[in-house]
C-alpha cells in the first residue's frame, strides 16, 4: 500500500464508499442482482459518475475477497458484443457478489470489453477462455475474436455507475458504449485497501516501453508445458529486447507457466490466444488447458535468474520447474 498508515488508508476508503454511496442511487444491502433491460439507455460520458479509487489507485487486496468469496454461488451473466452494440447495454451488478461474466463475440470482427475505472474497482479472480486462463492484479483491456468467448470471475466492490466501451479504432464513435452500474454497499470485511498504481508490484513504464518497442522486430520463442517439465527449462532472454513467447501445453493436462519475479519485472504488452486478448499492468499467472496455447509480449527490463513453476498442485512437486535468465542488454 506504499506509504500510506492504516489510518489513512480507513480513511480514504470511508470517504470512497460515502461517496460511491451519495452518487450511486445503489440500492439496499442484499438487493437481488439484475441485468439491466438492453433497451435502458446508457450513462453518457458527459454524465457518468463513477465512484472509484482515485484515477491512480486500485483494490490492493483483491486477492484477500477472490479468496473469501463462495464461487458456487456465483450469479452467471452473459454480455454479447456485436457491431456496434453491447447487448445488454447496461448491466447492474451488487457489491459483494461473485459474478461470472460470459462476454461473446457474436459479430464478425474483434470487439473490446473495456471498462478502466470498474477493473480497478472489483477484485478479479480470473478470465477464462478456451484455451487459457489469464491471471492479473486487474485488467486495463479485454479483447474478443468474432466467433469467441471469454468469462471473468470476478467481485465487484464499489458502489457507482461506470462507462463501458469499446476502444477500437470506429467502435466507440459508431456508439459501442454502455454502462456498469454496481448496486448495494461495500464488503465490510476483508476491508478494501486502496493500491497507487505508482506503487504497483510492476513495471512503472512499462506502458511507454511497449509502445516504443518495434515489435516487428520482437524475437519468437516456445516453450512447451507436459508431465512435468518445462521445453527448454532455460530460457536466456535479453534485457529491452522485445518477445513474444509461445507457451504451449502439449500434454494431457493443464499445466501453469509461472514466474513472479520476472513477471514483475517485464513491460507486459499482452497476453494473446485464439479466443482473445488480455492487457493488464503484469500477468500473475498463466495457464494452458490440454492441447492450447497461449502468447506472452512481453519485454525484459532487469538482468538476472528467476524461477520458474507449475504451481499446479503436485506438479512442482514432480519436478516441472525452470529458469529464466536475463542478460543486460547491448
Amino acid at each position: 500500500m506504499g506509504s500510506m498508515t492504516r489510518r489513512a488508508v480507513l480513511v480514504a476508503v470511508l470517504a470512497l464508499v460515502a461517496a460511491a454511496c451519495t452518487t450511486s442511487g445503489a440500492g439496499p444491502t442484499g438487493s437481488p442482482p439484475a441485468v439491466t433491460p438492453a433497451g435502458t439507455p446508457a450513462a453518457t460520458p458527459e454524465s457518468s459518475a463513477s465512484p472509484s479509487p482515485a484515477a491512480e489507485q486500485y483494490v490492493a487486496n483483491a486477492a484477500d475477497f477472490v479468496a473469501a468469496a463462495d464461487w458456487d454461488s456465483a450469479i452467471e451473466v452473459t454480455i454479447e458484443l456485436s457491431e456496434f452494440a453491447f447487448t445488454p447495454k447496461d448491466l447492474t451488478l451488487v457489491a459483494g457478489q461473485p459474478y461470472v461474466l460470459t462476454v461473446s463475440n457474436v459479430g464478425t470482427v474483434k470487439h473490446e470489453f473495456t471498462a478502466g475505472e470498474f477493473f480497478r474497482t472489483v477484485a478479479t479472480r480470473k478470465a477464462e477462455t478456451a484455451e487459457s486462463e489469464v491471471k492479473v492484479p486487474y485488467f486495463t483491456e479485454i479483447e474478443v475474436f468474432a466467433g469467441k468467448a471469454v468469462e471473468i470471475f470476478l467481485i465487484p466492490l464499489v458502489p457507482g455507475t461506470y462507462e463501458l466501451v469499446c476502444e477500437i479504432e470506429g467502435h466507440l464513435e459508431a456508439g459501442m458504449l454502455g454502462s456498469i452500474t454496481v448496486t448495494g454497499e461495500a464488503p465490510a470485511s476483508p476491508a478494501i485497501e486502496l493500491g497507487d498504481v505508482a506503487a504497483g508490484p510492476w513495471v512503472q513504464d512499462g506502458a511507454d516501453r511497449v509502445s516504443a518497442a518495434d515489435w516487428d522486430s520482437a524475437q519468437h520463442l516456445t516453450i512447451e508445458l507436459s508431465e512435468f517439465a518445462f521445453t527448454p527449462a532455460d530460457m536466456a532472454l535479453e534485457a529491452g529486447q522485445p518477445y513474444v513467447i509461445t507457451v504451449m501445453n502439449v500434454g494431457a493436462v493443464k499445466h501453469e507457466f509461472t514466474a513472479g519475479d520476472f513477471f514483475g519485472s517485464v513491460a507486459f504488452r499482452k497476453a494473446e490466444d485464439a479466443s482473445g486478448e488480455f492487457k493488464a499492468p503484469a500477468p500473475h499467472e498463466i495457464e494452458v488447458f490440454a492441447g492450447q496455447e497461449i502468447e506472452m509480449y512481453v519485454i525484459p527490463t532487469t538482468a538476472g535468474s528467476y524461477q520458474l513453476v507449475c504451481e499446479i498442485e503436485g506438479h512442482l512437486e514432480a519436478g516441472m520447474s525452470g529458469t529464466i535468465e536475463v542478460a543486460s542488454g547491448t
